[in-house]
């Protein structure tokens, strides 16, 4: 038999938080506790049966499990009841009553039920929860007051249950202490008081009007009340007329209680089934239930609507860097920003971990959908501080339109998610179109997929050398190892598509390690050559350096090719030091051995210019996107001259990337840089063309 918690649990799964297990024992706990509980299949089948329920049935668990939740039907209550209750739930709304059962001995016992029943995408019942609590008492004293005129008075003024007897134009005509005492008003005033003024404003006219038709049919009923200080109680009442020898009197006895925590547990269980945890949007199937439904509504009004689905690119990074709650803290600032931005009109949810998507509904045509939702991703890009330091999201988008891609929900989510995949395979970090060319975009990365890992077996990558020269003597100092990916059958790949998918797949591990040893073998055979004091820099991945063997692997490769330390520079993405206290002790290791670490592209990414000195780091690469413009760019130059200062003050090397022209090379030499690279110099080329380089030491001026 399954558990509570197991059942919870499969229909919250999909909630997009990282313990379903967890919530689902803290409503289980929460409920199981006071309440009578069964979970049946859409049929009626028990498939859970608490021991609440095992005690007040009086039937062993296996005499429960698999059978017919009529088990205990005692008989009292006619077809056309359990009719209205079945035609309730199937369509996917609560119902609430009181139900009469018989126990297996033959004693009878009521039940205040409610059921609840879990949705699919489709908004079809899977299961049907039961909650029920004892109300045998309750309904026995009801009996009582209605046979016997002194006994009600006399449990009225000692019932634990709220009394009230109101006339026929709802004025109180008697309220019990313990009503009294809920509402807390004094007892004149309450006298004083319709029973209309108490009821919550947007339940009055409904509970009104049903009084004399629940009176008749004995039926229950739900609304609120509000008490003195303004909160609001929950109320389920049964109403009685007064009658005197089967003659109606004008009176009404209402028996009422509090059923406020009820309530609430209900409506976690409910917001459990539906809505993610963490972020409290929409969890997967409670988004794709809403989209048909918004769908509906479009094609009704013969609207325009857009699916965006989006996504965190390498996400896993940050929680690895930063930490767990940091990246749940980036979940709820992307949650919160696109409730900020979007209207009341669309629907928000969380489809995954890292993958969110949304509805757009004020839109004309393809332009003000493109142009919206690129205006959302990029909001969703601005840095979002995280411990005193500033994080930039890279977030990728992928969208389709309705009519124009697809006229199903289903469909619809398909071509966004396809579109989506586009964007991931190109590298990230933008907004892409549903079009026919999509599909074997994503056959195109599934491909690459399965190529990646045979392709490092087999070989099928080559390294290209780009040289760094010392910005003073125009002296050639090493080199920096670059990959590329010469596929027999797709041809030349770019890595800024295969690298972010070797690192999601794990395969930039053997190939980071191929490249180390194909960079160390050729440095090692210039020097046989005679071309010696050469540095080699070498790119490594964060998912490289977080391997157990790194420093072993990197020892172990300098020894296989008779390289000295000293020539080795380990190449890390300012990323690698987001957590720099789990990584530094790697990194110190690698410095011990006697190479040098470098931190790429540095000043777009994580750390702050003050930061330079904590850094366990020996050289800093300024990032090409300040050298570009620095001849023209004031800011560029004040940001590259206060990093030049910095890092002179701490004594590391600094190495600027993409020098394009002359004066480039000039104006970092002025600040004091030490040295450039870039295709002022020469762009990246293989082994044999670096032989120039390697005779002359000086490099060539263009």
């Amino acid at each position: 038999m399954k558990s509570l918690i197991d059942n919870i649990t499969e229909v919250i799964g999909e909630s997009g938080d990282r313990d379903p297990e967890k919530m689902a024992k803290d409503v289980a706990s929460a409920v199981n506790q006071s309440a009578i509980l069964a979970i049946t299949d859409p049929t009626g089948k028990v498939i859970y049966a608490n021991e609440h329920f095992v005690s007040m049935s009086k039937y062993e668990p296996h005499e429960l499990i698999g059978k017919n939740h009529n088990i205990v039907n005692s008989g009292h209550h006619s077809k056309e009841y359990f009719k209205e209750m079945w035609r309730t739930i199937g369509q996917g709304k609560i119902w609430r009553g009181e139900v009469k059962n018989r126990a297996k001995d033959g004693t009878y016992y009521w039940v205040d039920t409610v059921i609840v029943p879990f949705l699919n995408e489709k908004g079809k019942p899977i299961q049907y929860i039961s909650i029920r609590w004892d109300i045998t008492e309750k309904k026995q004293m009801e009996e009582s007051i209605r046979d016997n005129a002194e006994l009600y008075r006399l449990i009225t003024e000692n019932a634990s249950e709220f009394i009230a007897v109101i006339d026929n134009e709802s004025k109180f005509k008697y309220a019990s202490p313990s009503f009294r005492k809920l509402l807390g008003y004094p007892s004149e005033q309450l006298e004083r008081t319709d029973f209309s003024d108490i009821i919550y404003e947007s339940d009055r006219t409904s509970t009104l009007r049903n009084v004399v038709q629940y009176a008749k049919s004995q039926r229950v009923l739900q609304f609120r009340v509000l008490k003195s200080d303004q909160t609001v109680a929950y109320m389920r009442a049964n109403m009685y007329q007064i009658q005197d020898e089967g003659k109606y009197l004008g009176d009404h006895i209402i028996v009422m209680n509090d059923i406020t925590e009820q309530k609430i547990s209900e409506q976690r269980i409910l917001d459990l089934a539906s809505n993610d945890q963490l972020t409290t949007l929409l969890n997967r199937t409670a988004f794709r239930r809403h989209l048909y439904k918004k769908l509906e509504h479009t094609i009704a009004n013969e609207q325009c609507l857009a699916l965006v689905h989006l996504n965190i690119d390498r996400f896993r990074y940050v929680n690895d860097s930063l930490g767990h709650q940091a990246g749940d803290y980036l979940f709820s600032v992307v949650a919160n920003r696109l409730k900020e931005v979007l209207g009341e009109e669309d629907i928000i949810g969380r489809i995954s971990g890292d993958e969110f998507a949304f509805t757009l509904s004020r839109i004309q045509n393809e332009e003000d959908a493109m142009q919206l939702a690129e205006g959302i991703r990029l909001y969703l890009q601005e840095p979002i501080a995280i411990d005193d330091k500033e994080y930039e999201l890279s977030v990728s988008s992928g969208m389709s339109l309705f009519p124009e891609h697809a006229t199903k929900a289903s469909d619809l989510v398909t071509r966004a998610e396809k579109a989506l995949q586009k964007v991931k395979v190109e590298g990230g970090g933008s907004l892409a179109l549903y079009e026919l060319g999509t599909v074997s975009k994503t056959l195109e990365r599934i491909l690459l997929e399965n190529e990646l890992k045979r392709s490092v077996e087999q070989e099928y990558f080559q390294l290209e050398y780009q040289p760094k020269v010392d910005l003073k003597t125009l002296e050639l100092t090493g080199f920096e190892a670059l990959v590329r990916w010469n596929h027999p059958d797709l041809g030349r790949i770019p890595p800024d598509r295969f690298i972010p998918l070797a690192e999601e797949t794990k395969v930039i591990v053997p190939l980071g390690e191929w490249i180390l040893n194909e960079a160390l073998a050729q440095l090692r055979e210039w020097e046989e050559m005679g071309h010696t004091n050469l540095r080699m820099a070498v790119n490594f991945s964060t998912i490289q350096i977080e391997e157990e063997n790194i420093v072993e692997m990197i020892q172990q490769a300098l020894q296989c090719h008779h390289i000295s330390p000293t020539q080795l520079e380990v190449e890390l993405t300012e990323s690698t030091f987001v957590n720099k206290d789990e990584m530094s002790k790697k990194i110190q290791q690698i410095r011990d051995l006697g190479a040098t670490v470098a931190i790429d592209d540095f000043g777009t990414g994580y750390s702050s210019f003050s930061y330079i000195k904590e850094l366990p780091v020996d050289t800093v690469k300024i990032d090409r996107a300040f050298i570009q413009d620095l001849d023209e760019n004031e800011d560029s130059k004040a940001i590259v001259s206060a990093i030049v200062t910095l890092a002179n003050t701490v004594g590391l090397n600094i190495v600027a990337e993409g020098v394009e022209t002359k004066q480039h090379g000039e104006i970092l030499a002025s600040l004091g840089c030490h040295e450039g690279q870039g295709y002022y110099y020469s762009r990246p080329i293989a082994p044999v063309e670096c032989v120039f380089f390697l005779e002359n030491r000086i490099v060539g001026i263009q």
